[in-house]
């Protein structure tokens, strides 16, 4: 009884079981495994067929941009805005990316990194954002840096120039020379220049002054050259000198390095001639090239020699025969574009930022973040925020190195 039970009990589940497949396969929209793969591959070719491609793969239109529109330091993110809107409308008037156009987004961090994280993310989750340009100052861009890293999206920052900036992964990209590369390139020019004569370095003892510091005495002593003095003071507090400048003096050196702002330098520079230290070169850094400096030294800074990576954009030192035309061209066109801004470094690397992944794109696509990271470190590219730039190590930027000097008074090249 049991068995027949059983029995019945199995045939009732086999029929069932029956009914369902013959409902299954008769069911709208059932297909077989054949039937099945056709119209996935006719919905892919028709998904490819919307989507744009490069070289065969997914072409990502969307330049992203996060800076600081409003808030602090929103004087530079003008700056940055006018050049990566020129950049990018430069690159579609060319043609765009194999004739496509590309898109602008820009993002505004409010110059706050808890905001600039913020937007970090809501970056990332847009798949057609190819590359994102970012932020101002180091300290906000550092803070973002790791998302777009991990995210595997190339991230070019115009100013970032802290020494650990590069080191934080494959995917970041910094425009600007890190301090230790900007300096050392500087001081290996001035041997060039000057040979490698008797050197006093007169330091800052913050941050900057320190990496400077050792960053020379190393140079310096690579290409022969003997550091005979090394002395500090506090920036912003040391107001006397002449105690630093007296021991500076009994070294007997021929060249001189400042490091430190613009008063201090100036303050240096007046109260060696008081002590008869006169017949020396002073060099000091690009930071100081601003009127506020000459309208403290006057003519007393005559033939110093000051040098950095970035040119100053004024009529007068930015020459084709010192810079060459595309520089020159760029900062007119800006000019003109920009009535009511004025050219200048931070524009010009934001502009440089944009075109190098746009003209990386156009070579490898916009598909493989990675594939976009080598091809910006190794293409050439004609820059406008130096005389010339290439990448060392990966993503070390190099660039030449701007020289000036003051003469009657005035800021002149070198």
């Amino acid at each position: 009884m049991k068995t027949r039970m059983m029995t019945r009990i199995l045939s009732l589940l086999a029929l069932v079981l029956c009914l369902c497949m013959v409902l299954t396969a008769c069911a709208p929209g059932a297909e077989t495994p054949d039937a099945t793969k056709d119209s996935q591959d006719t919905a892919n070719m028709e998904k490819n067929s919307e989507a744009p491609s490069t070289s065969g793969t997914t072409t990502k239109l969307k330049l992203a941009a996060i800076i600081p529109v409003t808030g602090n330091n929103m004087q530079y993110g003008i700056s940055y805005e006018n050049a990566l809107k020129m950049a990018v409308d430069d690159f579609n008037a060319a043609g765009g990316l194999n004739g496509q156009q590309i898109e602008l987004v820009i993002h505004d961090d409010k110059g706050d990194q808890t905001e600039a994280i913020n937007v970090a993310y809501k970056v990332i989750d847009d798949p057609d954002v190819f590359a994102v340009v970012g932020s101002f100052g180091s300290a906000v861009s550092m803070a973002i840096a790791p998302i777009f890293e991990e995210a595997g999206i190339p991230f070019l920052s115009p100013n970032t120039s802290h020494v650990d900036f590069p080191g934080m992964g494959e995917y970041l990209l910094p425009i600007c020379p890190v301090k230790t590369t900007e300096i050392s390139t500087f001081a290996k020019t001035l041997v060039e220049k000057l040979g490698a004569k008797d050197l006093a370095i007169v330091y800052a003892n913050n941050d900057t002054g320190v990496l400077s510091e050792a960053t020379i005495s190393e140079v310096w002593a690579d290409c022969g050259g003997k550091v005979v003095s090394s002395e500090n003071y506090i920036s912003g507090e040391t107001q006397d000198f002449t105690p630093i400048l007296s021991k500076v003096k009994e070294a007997n050196p021929e060249i001189i390095y400042l490091t430190g702002g613009y008063n201090d330098i100036a303050n240096i520079i007046l109260q060696a001639q008081k002590i008869g230290l006169n017949n020396v070169q002073f060099v000091g850094p690009g930071d100081v090239l601003l009127q506020e400096f000459l309208d403290l030294v006057g003519t007393s800074a005559d033939g110093i020699i000051l040098g950095g990576t970035t040119p100053v954009y004024s009529d007068e030192l930015l020459t084709e025969e010192a810079f060459g035309k595309t520089v020159v061209d760029f900062k007119n066109r800006y000019n003109e574009l920009y009535p009511d801004s004025t050219c200048d470094g931070f524009a010009a690397c934001a502009y440089d930022a944009a075109m190098l992944a746009m003209q990386a794109a156009s070579h490898v696509g916009t598909d493989d973040g990675m594939a976009l990271v080598k091809e910006i470190e190794t293409m050439d590219y004609d820059c406008v925020s130096a005389v010339a730039m290439h990448y060392e190590n990966g993503n070390t930027v190099v660039k030449d190195v701007c020289i000036y000097t003051i003469k009657d008074g005035k800021f002149t090249n070198y």
